[in-house]
């Protein structure tokens, strides 16, 4: 590996790793492998399945290279792809995680770091097709109640419903929010 990588930007050696370069994108493995190792094994039991997730992480980065997008920080692609790569592992074995253990994951990251905008629009992007999901009424209701600030009882008028309904309505797509949210 050449010495001058060492001296380039993150998005400049993926520059280089789209056009095939693998010194550019081994000299990424190396800037970036012991934190992406460290993160997983804090947060899992098992060494050698973080070092397993660490590996995948950096060959599906390897492998869609060329789709890479220079708007954010290698850091925070590197970050989404371990918590998606930890969250399939969790559900492969069983191990549910909820989200709010996925927005502390990262403590050091702030909240108006690009890194938490970046998961905080992905959060909000999964949430919205969870209630794009959710049953006609249900999605209706919770619309209502939740961004028009409408009471039941203006629901139950604009819905044609009664009270009881709206609110069970209401109760059951928060269930169903919270269970999408949890994994279960």
């Amino acid at each position: 590996m050449e010495l001058k990588l060492w001296d380039k930007t993150d998005n400049d050696l993926m520059r280089l790793a789209a056009e095939d370069d693998r010194d550019a994108f081994a000299a990424l493995v190396l800037r970036y492998y012991k934190e992406a190792l460290c993160f997983l094994s804090g947060r899992l039991q098992d060494p050698e399945a973080a070092q397993d997730i660490a590996q995948d992480c950096f060959a599906d980065i390897w492998a869609s290279r060329r789709r890479y997008r220079y708007d954010f920080s290698f850091r925070t692609y590197l970050y989404a792809v371990l918590k998606h790569k930890l969250i399939d592992y969790r559900r492969k074995t069983g191990k549910e995680i909820a989200v709010s253990e996925i927005m502390e994951m990262d403590g050091s990251v702030s909240e108006d770091s690009p890194e938490a905008v970046f998961l905080k629009k992905e959060q909000k992007n999964e949430m919205a097709e969870w209630i794009a999901a959710l049953p006609p009424e249900q999605k209706k209701a919770l619309l209502l109640y939740v961004t028009e600030g409408m009471s039941y009882q203006e629901i139950a008028d604009a819905m044609q419903k009664n009270v009881r309904q709206i609110k069970s309505a209401i109760h059951r797509a928060r269930t169903t929010l919270k269970k999408r949210r949890e994994g279960r």
